[in-house]
């Protein structure tokens, strides 16, 4: 029998996804791997190889403590129960527990424990995993994929001229702005092709009006139903979010939009081809400026946006000539 692990990701959709790679190669090295994340597991049909389990609670520590050969963290200043295994970890067995830090600072070599996995933050998420596995734990398999399997029934790419575009995020301040994605589904259906915008539940009500334009507006209840919904898409335009690792993770070309480049280095979906848009490096951000950081919404244009989907659906046509 195997080593067991316990990976430990970050709660939002993107990290989940990406740490999976972790998942994936420790499984595909002979350990029996359990993942926590609190929302992956209606997610679970997609990869029945990996276990995914909810957060515990506070109280389970000492059971959890007591449970795993090896322990992988991504660091999280808001899960109490992460920083409290980090922090007994450490003191009582420190060589079995690894710290994660997935943010793009210069200054991440300064954090506790960074040298425990050694994150390059000039590298996507989903390599910084596969290196971990390959150059920190020394394993002799190592693969960039997520493990996700698509289920019985579902059909790769089915309606190759939908656009799935999710523009929200968990921070408006990550969002390019509606009016311009409204104006840019416009022109995608004059292409030819079907936008569909999948704002979250949430939002519904406040996207509701672009039923009125002829554009399309689709929900989901779980990740598993929008999982599907994308793996049989042509394409995802969106934030900086979640739903684009996951697209990129079923093989779905992504265009994606982010304020800055450093983000888009370490946070742009790498599994398969896609499009990180970010303002021009000759923006000044300067200390006390910042403008592209402040004013990246309006650096990204409309047209830069155009551009930037016609030469995935070019790169993406070329890439299946030849795959």
């Amino acid at each position: 029998m195997g080593l067991k692990a316990a990976v430990f990701c970050h709660k939002g959709l993107g990290d989940g996804i990406n740490t999976l790679v972790l998942s994936n190669n420790l499984h595909l090295n002979g350990f029996q791997v359990d993942t926590y994340h609190p929302a992956l597991g209606s997610m679970q049909n997609w990869c029945p190889h990996l276990p995914i389990c909810s957060y515990p609670s506070i109280e389970a520590l000492s059971t959890i403590l007591h449970k795993y050969d090896l322990y992988f963290l991504v660091w999280d200043d808001d899960n109490q129960f992460v920083l409290r295994l980090i922090e007994e970890g450490k003191r009582r067995f420190p060589e079995k527990i690894k710290v994660i830090y997935l943010y793009p600072s210069r200054h991440i070599i300064r954090e506790p424990y960074y040298s425990d996995c050694l994150v390059d933050p000039s590298l996507s998420v989903a390599e910084n995993m596969r290196r971990i596995c390959e150059r920190i734990l020394r394993l002799p398999k190592s693969t960039q994929s997520s493990g996700l399997i698509p289920p019985e029934g579902s059909h790769f790419q089915k309606y190759p001229k939908r656009v799935a575009i999710h523009p929200t995020s968990t921070r408006p301040s990550k969002n390019w702005p509606k009016a311009q994605y409204v104006k840019l589904a416009l022109h995608l259906q004059k292409e030819g092709f079907d936008p569909v915008f999948i704002p979250g539940n949430e939002n519904l009500k406040e996207w509701s009006d672009v039923l009125e334009l002829g554009l399309g507006l689709a929900a989901f209840d779980t990740f598993d139903g929008l999982a599907c919904y994308l793996y049989e898409s042509g394409y995802l335009i969106g934030n900086d979010s979640g739903l684009a690792h996951l697209a990129s993770a079923l093989k779905i070309p992504t265009l994606t939009f982010f304020r800055r480049r450093a983000l888009a280095k370490l946070w742009a979906p790498s599994f398969t081809k896609g499009i990180a848009l970010t303002p021009s490096s000759w923006i000044p951000n300067i200390r006390g400026l910042r403008w592209r950081d402040r004013y990246w919404k309006l650096l990204i244009t409309l047209g830069m946006a155009r551009r930037g989907f016609e030469a995935l659906r070019k790169s993406s046509k070329f890439s299946s000539l030849y795959s």
